[in-house]
């Protein structure tokens, strides 16, 4: 992984972290912690999910495009080979 990428997940694992502990060392009531402890959690992997169906997007358009880009590559490069071939060929009267 990127050094980027690894500061990255290390911001956020971190946020998390003392989200939780913030929240686990207020003085509230049992009850309140573990209502806004859950209701966070929720919103997190609410967060988390849309964040990954957005990745997932973005992988699929840039594999898509790759393999688009690819395959007019090896129809241009099948081309230029089949020019250079009659080239040949009619340099060598065949």
């Amino acid at each position: 992984m990127k050094k980027g990428g690894s500061f990255f997940w290390g911001v956020i694992l971190g946020t998390i972290a003392g989200l939780f502990m913030g929240i686990l060392l207020t003085p509230r009531k049992e009850e309140k912690i573990k209502n806004i402890l859950e209701k966070k959690t929720e919103e997190l992997r609410d967060n988390l999910q849309e964040i990954s169906k957005k990745f997932g997007e973005k992988v699929d358009q840039i594999k898509s495009n790759f393999g688009y880009k690819w395959k007019k590559y090896k129809i241009e490069k099948e081309k230029i080979n089949q020019d250079k071939q009659d080239k040949v060929e009619d340099e060598l009267g065949t």
